[in-house]
């Protein structure tokens, strides 16, 4: 696996900070099993999932870590997404069953909203039935926005011992509040699982025409026909600047969007592909502002707008999920309703007449360190949970 974005000794936010290592409440005795969706395909709860092994690995040491894989691959879908699924879990399960009791271990994985709560089902009954301590990491709203009877249901197999990791205040609010009987919840955002920009911060703005990026899997359900609607009005009133778009088009509606977009803006737009590593790096280095006009409306805490922030970029995205709450006064929080492009518009032509107002890199760039910060505080807790061991609940 690829090297962390961090050290365990890493100072966190403020300068005055001293380094040090996760401290554990109880002896690190315990272990870790893992049944998760790791990349491909690469999206944000893949990515988290590897990033919380690889910490968990760096910390207590690969022999107290077992991971197994129960992710599709590269299937998006259909009868073979489905069949590698299946065939991963019942991998996993036999697995389980083949260590047979374990009341001194812990079972990590992760709650899925759609068909995949059928795997949730299954792999977590089972951990519970060997004994396993059962850990569920939560990185979708869809159940914490409104209560969801087969999320209760879980809940009952998983146990009243169950340690519910979610991703903001808010959502362990919402969590506790829909279903009282559960009583275990921890925080842990996703900010320390982003690496630190290089440099002090962005320039307050470039002398020449904004730069707006736009980065994610190019669809209409993350706001790819509203970047492009956005980016024909903004040249339609007269500003100046350049839309940059980020990422692989999803299915053939997307591709035909952006050959429709391409030909109708010419040069006002750019269409770069997917980025990774020193090519994301220079993406996020060369705009401006940070456009994310998602309509999925049971968001949690998106990646990009936590790397946005760590560049020091202002975004302008929508309110949906907890977004309202991850991004908070450092960007443009807009209503994914009919009037979301104009609402758009009209936004970006304000930075563009204010810019030296609208442009406080320094300032994004704090409240993102201390969002990280906070976020490495959560981690320890979440080792913790993971290698100190505390009795399963009794069946």
């Amino acid at each position: 696996m690829n090297k962390l974005p961090w050290s365990w000794d890493e100072t966190a936010v403020e300068p005055a900070a001293q380094p040090g290592d996760i401290i554990f409440s109880e002896p690190l005795t315990g272990s870790a099993f893992f049944a998760v969706c790791l990349p491909p395909p690469v999206h944000g709860q893949s990515i988290v999932n590897a990033a919380v092994i690889r910490a968990a690995q760096e910390f207590a040491g690969s022999d107290k870590v077992e991971v197994v894989d129960i992710g599709p691959g590269a299937h998006k879908g259909g009868l073979k997404y489905h069949a590698t699924r299946l065939a991963k879990v019942a991998r996993a399960s036999l697995l389980l069953a083949r260590r047979g009791v374990r009341r001194d271990q812990q079972f990590y994985t992760v709650f899925e909203a759609g068909f995949g709560i059928v795997y949730n089902f299954m792999v977590i009954a089972l951990a519970r039935l060997l004994g396993y301590n059962i850990i569920l990491h939560h990185h979708t709203s869809q159940h914490t926005l409104v209560r969801q009877a087969r999320f209760a249901l879980l809940q009952r197999v998983a146990g009243r011992s169950c340690l519910n990791v979610v991703l903001s205040d808010e959502m362990a609010e919402n969590l506790q509040f829909l279903y009282p009987r559960l009583r275990n919840v921890l925080v842990s955002q996703n900010a320390c699982h982003i690496a630190r920009s290089d440099g002090d911060g962005r320039p307050e703005a470039r002398p020449n025409k904004l730069r707006v990026g736009f980065l994610s899997n190019l669809c209409r359900e993350k706001g790819l026909d509203v970047v492009l609607d956005v980016a024909t009005k903004c040249r339609e009133r007269g500003l100046e600047l350049t839309f940059v778009l980020a990422g692989p088009a999803v299915g053939a509606e997307a591709e035909a969007l952006l050959a429709s977009g391409h030909e109708r803006l010419g040069d006002y737009i750019e269409v770069i592909g997917p980025v990774k590593d020193k090519t994301k790096a220079a993406f996020f280095e060369s705009i401006d502002v940070f456009l994310f006009p998602t309509r999925y409306r049971y968001e949690a805490q998106p990646l990009v707008l936590l790397e946005a922030m760590s560049y020091g970029l202002p975004a302008v995205t929508t309110n949906c999920g907890y977004i309202a709450e991850l991004v908070g006064r450092q960007g443009a929080i807009l209503e994914p309703d009919e009037d979301l492009t104009d609402s758009i518009v009209d936004q970006l032509d304000q930075m563009v007449s204010n810019r030296h107002e609208r442009f406080r890199s320094a300032e994004v760039k704090a409240h993102f360190l201390r969002l990280r910060g906070t976020a490495f505080s959560q981690l320890r807790g979440l080792m913790n949970a993971l290698f100190a061991v505390t009795p399963a609940a009794a069946l």
